[in-house]
């Protein structure tokens, strides 16, 4: 989570001057060009330290055109070898729009039936999962347990489990909620819709995404091997602690599968960017952009294409982010603007993750300026309604309650990593920026902002962190 400020040139301003045709207008956009070029070498430089990274990727592109690409600090930190363009990264949960087109592609040709359910597809699967319709693991509606959130996974030793022991993780218990009432992010759902492509296509996963997705769509160096063994150019992964690096746990790429095995390249994920919204997925374009609505008449952010629509100031945003044992990614398409953003990294920051970098890339390009962070005094007595815990509402991303409390003049969040399979969880708090008007911004990442409303129905904060409010409800005083 970042805090580097940037100022933005406008470039639509700069190219829609009133400048005769010719080498006056190409050495003004190739000036844009060098300024916008610059601008995001010194972002990236600044995420390495404020991040921290141990290496990062970063590529954009305008109207299907690659416009920038480079990289930054170390893939390998032990034996010094720098992260270039072209360096590959496992990219977590960016497999899950890759497994999304993949099912619609099935869909569109008539293969799979979107409102069936997933047991149609997958007979031996237990119940209460074999009873969710697929349009329901698509957007996260379903309400089946994020496996990396039951107590008995192996958090720590993601090695040597088959199919039937990762579906055992999930598939028999409880849902959350009915299925389609609230949205709950879980990477059992991609899951599944990684088995029902292998049931319907009887290819392998891999196999189908590779002829199906990354051939056509020219993403020549992704693929789904977890272990950077024999390829000279493959980031290592690293965790972070008080900016020191150390190697993160290996895995077996059939754990995270349909829901988080894909090892790509920021160019590659242009490709991919680009190519949802070109010719070669013009089929399955529609559905792809589909959302559902949730049980109190909202619409659900998250698509039937797994993407997060959003916005980034004024423009329109489709975009997916990423995270899997020291390695974090995101990329955006702004179709508004045919402009895609691709960061990858080797270490999930202890401040701020891949988001918040791809975010600055991207005003950047698109001429806007950086969010304003200015402290300003806050009357905590004034303000007491806002302390207490607070309740996830129709919008889960993993986090079920926030808590804030008042106290030297501040607001202060209580945060951390949730436990995972059955490992404790760290907690720590951080005093909050006070923006004015109830509005708060973390100090380490100018993305994740906070708005508290009060009503008659009660008093709750909404956290925009993907574009999108997550509302949490207060429960106590």
């Amino acid at each position: 989570m970042k805090l580097s400020i940037l100022r933005a040139v406008s470039t639509f301003a700069l190219l829609s001057c009133s400048l005769e045709a010719g080498p006056a207008a190409g050495a003004t956009e190739a000036v844009v060009a060098a300024d916008e070029s610059a601008r995001a070498d010194t972002a990236a430089r600044a995420a390495l330290g404020d991040g921290p990274f141990a290496g990062i990727a970063v590529a954009v592109s305008r109207n299907g055109k690659i416009v920038y690409r480079n990289g930054f600090g170390l893939a390998d930190v032990e034996r010094r070898i720098p992260v270039d363009a072209d360096t590959r990264f496992p990219v977590g949960s960016i497999t899950k729009p890759i497994t999304c087109l993949s099912l619609q592609q099935l869909a569109a040709a008539g293969r799979v039936d979107t409102d069936a359910k997933a047991g149609r597809y997958l007979p031996d699967l237990p119940a209460p999962a074999r009873d969710v319709a697929i349009r329901h693991l698509l957007d996260h509606t379903s309400g089946i347990e994020n496996y990396i959130e039951v107590g008995e996974f192996p958090y720590r030793r993601p090695t040597g489990l088959s199919r039937d022991d990762m579906t055992a993780f999930f598939a028999g218990k409880p849902l959350r909620f009915p299925s389609g009432e609230k949205f709950s992010y879980s990477n059992s759902n991609t899951y599944l819709l990684g088995l029902i492509i292998e049931a319907v296509s009887g290819e392998s996963y891999d196999t189908y995404v590779k002829g199906h997705v990354f051939a056509p769509l020219g993403m020549t160096r992704s693929d789904f091997e977890a272990r950077p063994e024999g390829d000279a150019n493959r980031a290592l992964g690293y965790q972070s602690r008080s900016g020191m690096f150390s190697r993160a746990i290996g895995y077996d790429w059939l754990v995270p599968f349909s829901a988080g095995a894909a090892v790509s390249t920021a160019p590659d994920l242009l490709r991919f960017a680009d190519g949802l919204f070109g010719e070669a997925t013009k089929s399955v374009h529609e559905r792809l952009l589909v959302h559902g609505t949730l049980g109190d008449g909202t619409r659900n952010a998250y698509t039937q294409g797994c993407l997060v629509e959003g916005r980034l100031g004024d423009a329109r945003r489709f975009s997916h982010s990423g995270a899997i044992y020291g390695f974090s990614a995101h990329f955006a398409h702004y179709p508004d603007q045919k402009l895609s953003v691709a960061v990858l990294t080797n270490s999930q920051g202890e401040n701020f993750g891949a988001i918040t970098l791809s975010n600055r890339i991207a005003r950047i390009f698109l001429g806007q300026s950086e969010p304003e962070q200015i402290d300003r005094p806050l009357d905590t007595a004034a303000a007491s309604w806002i302390a207490g815990d607070y309740r996830v509402g129709n919008r889960r991303l993993g986090i079920d309650r926030l808590r804030f409390s008042l106290r030297d003049g501040k607001l202060w969040l209580e945060t951390g990593t949730p436990g995972r399979g059955g490992q404790p969880g760290e907690k720590q708090e951080i005093p909050l920026v006070h923006l004015g008007e109830n509005r708060f911004v973390s100090p380490r990442d100018s993305e994740q902002r906070f708005r508290f409303e009060k009503s008659a129905e009660g008093v709750k904060v909404l956290l925009d962190y993907h574009g999108g409010d997550m509302p949490f409800h207060r429960v106590s005083e």
